[in-house]
């Protein structure tokens, strides 16, 4: 279905075929634990997988399985694997290549959820993590060592819009016959491809732009399916799936995807150029300005920047009085929905994390974290002006 077709029509199409549920144009919900047999040889031929059918939604649901199929087709990958949060599709997607005694390089610019799963819960399970010093490529391949199984990288990351150079590491890691592991959440398959770019699996928490709605929690493991096939094993072990309704969510979701792409690339662009000229902002962190430090790069990597901008007041309180000071940013922890939210870091993404942690990386008391939505820029530029007049 998706072979040549463009993003757009992918998009609205992939995974489903109306033909194939009576003519519905819509993919139908199947809300069901469990699926009946005609007589024990069909049930024993779908176990073996020599008959195409479905025994128990654990394992296989048709719902689950049309929005994992528009998700791969959108990242032009073979396979997706869907699970209950992106936090459960981060820890799928190590969990099966990796055993005690194994090492994890990490870049030290990540998600704070993901930053605690790596630091709590991966060395209790005798993986050792090393954080690289920083985001160049030079410094990751300086920490790579015999035992590395996986390079673990985020971009755009959350929450100062850096950039990785994933062709770099792609070849550092392949060098060391590591996987590359990817969230991409910021950039989604619109924007950018890391699988094109020789990651190896890429991470989305589903509930951001791919849903783009605020009413879902998900993850995706998307690549090979050699790869995903593991993943996938893992996952119906442990049983941190996706239910169909949640599937129904994200496949209605995802038909909007590529418009709702355009506008948050239009108004992440259009919010940070202002606040680039605003007196009381000091600092301005999105890749689509060429004052970024990662612009060239983010040019070549990407076709569009997102709708995450952050930018820098002179403290905490100063930021706090934006936060507090804005209408239509409403307070809120998540990123990618039509809606715009306004947060500071250490209340939301990097709570977790501790102060003299958020510091070394770079996140100030200052920070505040925009998700544009798709409403006018226009009106979000008006509301912001409101806000840093307390400032």
């Amino acid at each position: 279905m998706s072979a040549g077709r463009r993003i757009e029509t992918i998009a609205v199409h992939a995974g489903f075929e109306p033909a194939e549920s009576l003519g519905s144009v819509t993919p139908p919900l199947y809300q069901t634990a469990t699926f009946v047999a005609g007589d024990t040889a069909e049930l024993e031929a779908i176990n073996a997988g020599t008959k195409r059918g479905y025994v128990y939604s654990r394992v296989r649901n048709p719902t689950v399985l049309a929005a994992e199929q528009r998700v791969a087709a959108l990242e032009s990958a073979e396979s997706a694997v869907l699970f209950g949060s992106g936090m459960a599709a981060v820890a799928g997607a190590l969990a099966p290549f990796l055993t005690a005694g194994d090492e994890v390089v990490a870049l030290p610019d990540i998600y704070g959820g993901s930053i605690r799963y790596f630091t709590d819960a991966l060395p209790r399970q005798g993986v050792t993590v090393r954080w690289a010093p920083s985001l160049d490529p030079a410094g990751v391949a300086a920490c790579i060592g015999p035992a590395t199984k996986i390079v673990y990288a985020e971009t755009p990351t959350n929450p100062l819009v850096r950039v990785v150079d994933l062709a770099a590491l792609a070849e550092i890691a392949r060098a060391a016959g590591a996987l590359l592991v990817v969230d991409g959440t910021l950039g989604g398959p619109m924007n950018q491809r890391p699988l094109a770019l020789g990651a190896d699996l890429v991470v989305h928490s589903a509930s951001k732009y791919l849903n783009g709605h605020g009413d879902l929690i998900a993850g995706v493991v998307v690549g090979a399916r050699k790869l995903t096939r593991a993943v996938r094993s893992a996952q119906q072990a442990s049983g941190a799936i996706l239910d169909p309704f949640g599937a129904w969510l994200l496949l209605r979701g995802m038909t909007t995807f590529a418009v709702r792409m355009a506008q948050h690339n239009l108004n992440g662009l259009a919010v940070a150029s202002w606040l680039a000229d605003h007196p009381a902002v000091r600092a301005v962190h999105y890749p689509g300005l060429p004052s970024h430090p990662d612009h060239a790069l983010a040019r070549r990597q990407m076709t569009g920047y997102g709708g995450l901008v952050s930018f820098e007041v002179a403290d905490g309180a100063a930021a706090r009085r934006v936060v507090d000071g804005c209408r239509i940013f409403a307070i809120g922890p998540s990123i990618g929905g039509v809606e715009s939210l306004v947060s500071q870091p250490g209340n939301t993404s990097h709570h977790s994390v501790s102060p003299e942690r958020r510091a070394s990386m770079g996140i100030s008391e200052g920070l505040v974290r925009l998700s544009c939505g798709i409403e006018a820029a226009e009106d979000l530029i008006a509301d912001l002006e409101t806000a840093l007049a307390a400032v």
